[in-house]
């Protein structure tokens, strides 16, 4: 049990036992004193060299290129937003001219529809042979119909496609 005790305190007096490096005399506290000290020095040196190259970095950027650059953008997002917005406004008058043109096919459908409606009521009545020859205009009127909406269909449809080309290539014009 002694020599644990002994062998215990020659490890903690270690720390006061002074090291000779050359002709100067070192304790185990100093030393890493000592190379706390350099490792702070390095580092701070090696800092120092990364924060120079940024800003050297910083200094040789050409500023009156990124400025002309910037403008340029600057003119071409003006452009592109005029474009937009007389697209914008042609659209606009686009959507006016379908839906007046909509509802005046309508009210001619619906007129053209009445008509017929009170035609057949009147053929009903006086021929009850001659009804396929109703269903012959009839099946023509809706065939017209569905022509006219097919139209309409085909009409929106390259409106889409127009405005989807405009929006995704706006610089083009």
């Amino acid at each position: 049990m002694d020599d644990l005790k002994e062998k215990t305190a020659e490890i903690k007096n270690l720390v006061h036992k002074p090291l000779k490096i050359g002709s100067v005399r070192f304790t185990y506290t100093s030393m890493v004193g000592v190379f706390a000290l350099i490792s702070t020095i390095v580092g701070s040196l090696y800092g120092g060299f990364i924060i120079y190259q940024k800003v050297e970095r910083l200094a040789n950027l050409n500023l009156g290129a990124i400025s002309s650059q910037m403008k340029k953008t600057s003119q071409d997002l003006e452009r592109v937003n005029t474009n937009v917005e007389s697209i914008q406004i042609s659209l606009k008058k686009d959507m006016s001219d379908l839906r007046s043109g909509q509802w005046s096919l309508e009210s001619k459908v619906d007129g053209k529809l009445q008509s017929i409606d009170s035609r057949l009521t009147g053929f009903e009545t006086k021929l009850d042979g001659k009804l396929q020859s109703v269903d012959v205009k009839l099946t023509n009127y809706d065939t017209k119909l569905d022509r006219f909406e097919i139209k309409v269909q085909k009409t929106r449809d390259d409106l889409m496609e127009r405005i989807q080309e405009s929006l995704d290539n706006p610089l083009a014009n």
